[in-house]
């Protein structure tokens, strides 16, 4: 009897579910509405095409419908806009749509953050203006020495763990991404910081993994994810405990400085938990690196699959870095490094699957440049799928797909290349963009001033496939990915060390 009833009231869930949004539609619906597009898989709704290749996926939707539709996933209203003059010119604009509620959801289900501090306009508007005083300027030039000494002693900790004329093997995108974590540390927390995470346990690069898991978990809303996910949690609290009692005046940066003091004084203190410091400060880590450390792996991979490309980018460093004497770091060198910054520019244009994202406030119409109307309903997700542009074959090419190395440097007598969105736009732009191109430069060229790599079971007609399309994982919705699941011993790698000076 309980069976039964059990499964009346599973296909009654799923029924409700199924139908709600044709429900909707039916009694909620406002002028000017996009085509619907309905999925038969309740809640879910298109959740695996997405998931399996979220930019093919769009773009068929596109060629079919054209540049607006609305589909649900997860049991919300996602309205594709491929309108790029509309959407920077009205709906950034616009007072009836907005980032701040979706941006505060991220922050409570992702990192648990108390919705009391994340509501505050007048603290938000504090850290947004600390982002944007020492993020650049002389405090990015700070910021950019401390993670290339942060890489150096990187290596040089990892040199000694293999023996003369000794080869090692790892995974490049752990390899790199944990000396990014400890890079981006650094910078931001001080040496003396990173010095005591590599030598504490549980591991730091471990800790920090968990940490992304369990947020990616609570950004998804993965019901019982608490308890599914036990150890995981657990572990995202250790990370948290490891920057919740910060000592201050320690060689910390000035924003961590900043922040810290912010959020413990008389003025905010009673808005913050000792979690919710800790967490906001971890959080600065995990947001420095979800993007940028797959990007870097990923644009050693496509200098390591293009020959000439990669000889592009040592000529480039020889001219522009000729001696040991010659800072890498410097604003004035990284600036002259046009060919890698293409690379890198290159390399994210052709993975990352970067949209923009605004939320109807209320029940609204836009009008659009070309004069069409789009109506939204309150609570309507407004996408901007940048990713189609950056793979619009009328732009890029009849395979757009494939590796340019050189598509952004500018060319006399040739038109420009078209302008990408890679960190969002306009107030919510990413303050961090700077220093995070500057990064991945550093860490390219001192991989290659000092590494000779190889990949160890990558044959050439894997080569040769990924030179016309990477193995991207697409489900990373939150942050950049890596290589897709049943590839990522395709990225294996065996690696030595020169010119290093490891004693």
């Amino acid at each position: 009897m309980l069976l039964i009833l059990l499964t009346i009231i599973i296909v009654a869930l799923a029924t409700y579910l199924y139908l709600k949004p044709l429900i909707d539609n039916l009694f909620y619906s406002i002028p000017h509405e996009p085509k619907y597009i309905h999925s038969y898989r309740p809640f879910l709704g298109f959740g695996l095409e997405m998931f399996k290749d979220p930019i093919g996926f769009i773009y068929s939707l596109y060629l079919k419908y054209g540049k607006t539709f609305v589909i649900y996933l997860a049991s919300n209203r996602w309205v594709y806009f491929y309108d790029e003059q509309t959407y920077l010119t009205k709906v950034l604009k616009s007072s009836d749509l907005s980032i701040d509620g979706f941006l505060i959801d991220l922050s409570v289900n992702g990192l648990g953050l108390r919705r009391e501090y994340l509501s505050n306009e007048d603290i938000q508007q504090i850290i947004l203006k600390q982002f944007h005083q020492y993020l650049v300027g002389n405090e990015l030039e700070i910021l950019n020495k401390r993670v290339h000494n942060s890489l150096i002693e990187s290596m040089k900790l990892d040199g000694k763990t293999i023996q003369d004329n000794q080869t090692k093997i790892v995974n490049l995108f752990d390899h790199f991404s944990e000396f990014m974590l400890y890079a981006g540390t650094e910078g931001l927390f001080g040496h003396s910081f990173v010095t005591e995470q590599r030598n504490s346990t549980p591991d730091f690069y471990k800790l920090f993994q968990e940490f992304e898991k369990a947020s990616v978990l609570g950004i998804l809303r993965i019901p019982f994810r608490s308890i599914l996910y036990k150890s995981t949690f657990e572990n995202r609290l250790k990370f948290v405990k490891r920057f919740s009692s910060l000592k201050l005046n320690n060689g910390e940066s000035n924003l961590i400085h900043a922040r810290e003091e912010l959020f413990r004084s008389d003025q905010y203190k009673h808005l913050f938990s000792e979690y919710d410091i800790g967490a906001l400060q971890a959080a600065m880590i995990w947001v420095a690196l979800i993007n940028t450390a797959p990007i870097s792996c990923w644009v050693v991979v496509n200098l390591l699959l293009h020959p000439e490309a990669l000889e592009a980018v040592k000529q480039e460093l020889r001219e522009n870095i000729p001696s040991s004497s010659t800072l890498i770091y410097d604003k004035e060198t990284l600036a002259k490094l046009k060919i890698l910054e293409s690379c890198i520019n290159e390399s994210m244009r052709r993975t990352i699957n970067v949209a923009s994202t605004r939320q109807a406030m209320t029940d609204t119409t836009i009008e659009c440049i070309d004069k069409t109307k789009v109506g939204l309903r309150k609570g309507d997700m407004l996408i901007y799928p940048a990713f189609l542009k950056h793979f619009d074959p009328n732009l890029f090419g009849p395979s757009p797909y494939e590796y340019q190395y050189d598509r952004f440097v500018k060319k006399s007598n040739e038109p420009k290349a078209p302008s990408v969105m890679f960190f969002g736009c306009g107030l919510h732009m990413c303050p961090g963009r700077f220093w995070a191109i500057n990064e991945i430069k550093i860490l390219v060229a001192l991989i290659i001033q000092h590494m000779d790599i190889e990949f160890i079971n990558m044959t050439e007609k894997d080569k040769d496939d990924y030179r016309k399309r990477l193995p991207y994982d697409y489900t990373k919705f939150v942050s950049a990915g890596g290589p897709k699941k049943g590839y990522e011993h395709k990225f294996n790698i065996k690696y030595s060390y020169k010119n290093l000076g490891v004693e």
